[in-house]
């Protein structure tokens, strides 16, 4: 539920949220000896409350803006967007390639804050089951898996921006306990990632109970049971460090535990709504049926089970629908919380509503952190970060390097033109705009025929959920782990199934001619029959699926670890400047190596930086 993460008058969740300056000595982490041991740490409550102060730590601007930073303003999605260079010469020489250890992005005081939390959440859990009969064993390991999951999931981020990182399970809670630690080998993090998950994921809930949010008599699900950790959030995480490290099958088995949940998900809702005058039919592989505006997606319908998935458009039974982008609303606009999401943060819901966090971080990067037409220092609703022309010129120049057809709703859902219509440049639109609405275009001089339009927001909310992983994220993994693991017929087959029903889905049909709309653009197993072809449609499906959503950058990061070649950053910039592979990951920061000795700087960043700025925090 909303409230969960909402910041009330709690004592302890309040003074989580204060200032970070002690234990400086290590990693800053914030001590906790401010709470008296005769008052905490004695019931169920206290738990509670600990872990509401773990969210909200994991929502703070400073959060979000680093794992944005660290996966995708490198990649080949992003270059600078309007007044960057003028504004924030940090962000603009990350775009650069010209990353200094003064650069406050460098600075990962804030995620071990939220791991230092976890640790002690996780240690102190068991004191409290103890002394509260209300606070059974099931409960204390469900906490426990909870708080795992977040911490490992912090440490995954940490891993993937700097590979080598200092690494620790235990609480730090004064500055006498902040000893310098060396930095550890990051596979070596990720497989003790995995071990720490595997064990825990049987004591994670499956779900959360059903609630009364608004006290009107109906039962609603927990936030869809994606605002806190379940086990196919844990699952999904599992699966992706996985993947990091090569286990192909223990990926695509984790996957298959996610996919099956779903799947069971949408047969248990809509046997729920089912009648006698129900029929259920295949057209263009989609199955038509009552169940709440999701839909199964299959290649073949006699090969598998199909793939749940939310349409792009609004009513499949209608043949005169001609508007599209019902899955982006659902995924990333209005409340989110979709059917397909598995993990992703609860931000503030509508201006009318008080005390929640808003995300800041996408309207600071994405967009709309100002009105488009006020104040004196407008940006015309662009953020800091802007799309690549490659991907904006894409369909208008007719090169479908990325998209294959005009008839894709993520091209016109995933950004926004600057000039209604005119794709000459563009900004970010997920995280970044409230809805979208693609309509045909029937303006005979227009090189597209589609066109979207985007609603902008108020300069007083931005209240976009940040999503860290959803269903065709899982799906694309496994597809990706099929065909690293064998490329087999049965295994290219069952990839490209997956792959098939991720892209089937974004095709805008059936509203124009569905079947010939359908027949000319989906995807054909004939043209992606080898290992090669099929990863390479598997890495580019993955980047319209994902784009803009901190994932690229990390995406080109493990296509580097397969072979350790540098030509799989496929990045403009970066086929210039990087030719030392240490340099695909971040420096540390200068005060870290300051004020931990065990901590040295990668060699690639050990000259003296060129110049020493004031950092902003």
């Amino acid at each position: 539920m909303k409230t969960y993460n909402k910041i009330k008058t709690l004592f302890v969740a309040g003074l989580l949220c204060m200032g970070l300056a002690s234990c400086g000595d290590f990693l800053e982490i914030e001590p906790k000896t401010f709470v008296s041991e005769k008052n905490f740490w004695n019931e169920k409550s206290d738990v509670d409350n600990m872990v509401t102060g773990v969210y909200t730590k994991l929502q703070a601007q400073s959060v979000i803006e680093r794992f944005i930073m660290w996966g995708e303003t490198r990649s080949d999605n992003i270059i600078d967007g309007l007044n960057c260079e003028r504004d924030d010469k940090n962000i603009y020489r990350t775009l650069q390639e010209q990353l200094l250890e003064t650069n406050p992005y460098c600075n990962w005081q804030p995620i071990y804050a939220v791991i230092n939390q976890c640790n002690t959440v996780i240690a102190r859990a068991p004191e409290v089951n103890l002394k509260d009969p209300a606070y059974i064993e099931s409960d204390m390991r469900a906490t426990q898996a909870e708080m795992a999951f977040i911490r490992d999931l912090c440490y995954f981020y940490l891993v993937r921006a700097y590979k080598d990182v200092p690494y620790y399970t235990y609480p730090i809670q004064s500055d006498e306990e902040a000893l310098p630690i060396a930095a550890a080998r990051g596979d070596s993090i990720v497989d003790c990632l995995i071990e720490d998950l595997d064990t825990m994921v049987t004591f994670a809930l499956k779900a959360y109970p059903k609630i009364d949010q608004n006290n009107d008599g109906v039962g609603r699900k927990y936030n869809s049971n994606c605002n806190r950790t379940t086990r196919n959030a844990i699952y999904a995480l599992l699966a992706d460090l996985c993947l990091w490290q090569g286990e192909y099958q223990r990926c695509i088995d984790y996957c298959q535990k996610v996919i099956d949940a779903k799947r069971q998900e949408y047969y248990d809702d809509f046997s729920s709504k089912q009648n006698q005058s129900t029929t259920i039919t295949i057209v263009n592989g989609v199955m038509i049926s009552a169940s709440n505006n999701v839909e199964m997606y299959r290649w073949n319908q006699d090969k598998g089970q199909g793939y749940p998935l939310i349409p792009c458009f609004s009513n499949t039974s209608s043949s005169s629908n001609s508007s599209f982008g019902a899955d982006f609303n659902s995924i990333f606009g209005g409340n989110g919380n979709s059917f397909e999401s598995l993990f992703e943060l609860c931000y503030n819901p509508s201006s009318s509503e008080s005390g929640y966090l808003n995300n800041w971080a996408c309207a600071r990067l994405y967009g709309n952190y100002l009105a488009k037409d006020g104040g004196a220092k407008a940006n015309k609703g662009q953020g800091y970060l802007g799309v690549a022309d490659e991907i904006y010129t894409d369909l208008p120049n007719q090169t479908r390097k990325i998209f294959r057809n005009e008839y894709d709703c993520r091209f016109y859902t995933c950004m926004t033109p600057e000039k209604p219509d005119e794709y000459t440049s563009a900004y970010v639109a997920k995280y970044a705009t409230e809805g979208v609405s693609v309509t045909a275009n029937n303006k005979s001089n227009r090189t597209l025929q589609f066109m979207s339009e985007n609603l902008a927001l108020s300069t007083t909310t931005h209240p976009f959920n940040w999503i860290f992983y959803r269903l065709t994220d899982v799906m694309l993994m496994q597809a990706e782990a099929l065909i690293e693991l064998d490329p087999s017929e049965d295994n290219l087959n069952r990839a490209f199934g997956l792959i098939y029903a991720v892209n089937r889905r974004s095709i805008m049909a059936p509203t124009i001619g569905v079947s010939s709309v359908v027949t000319t653009n989906e995807l054909k197993f004939g043209e992606f029959n080898t290992q090669e072809t099929m990863r390479e449609l598997c890495k580019a499906e993955r980047r319209r699926e994902l784009m803009f959503e901190g994932k690229r950058w990390f995406d080109m990061l493990r296509y580097y670890r397969q072979n350790e070649k540098l030509d799989q950053i496929p990045q403009k910039r970066l086929a210039e400047k990087i030719t030392n592979p240490e340099k695909l990951y971040w420096p540390y920061y200068y005060l870290d190596l300051r004020n931990n000795d065990e901590l040295e700087q990668k060699a690639a960043y050990s000259s003296k930086p060129v110049e020493e700025e004031e950092t902003q925090e």
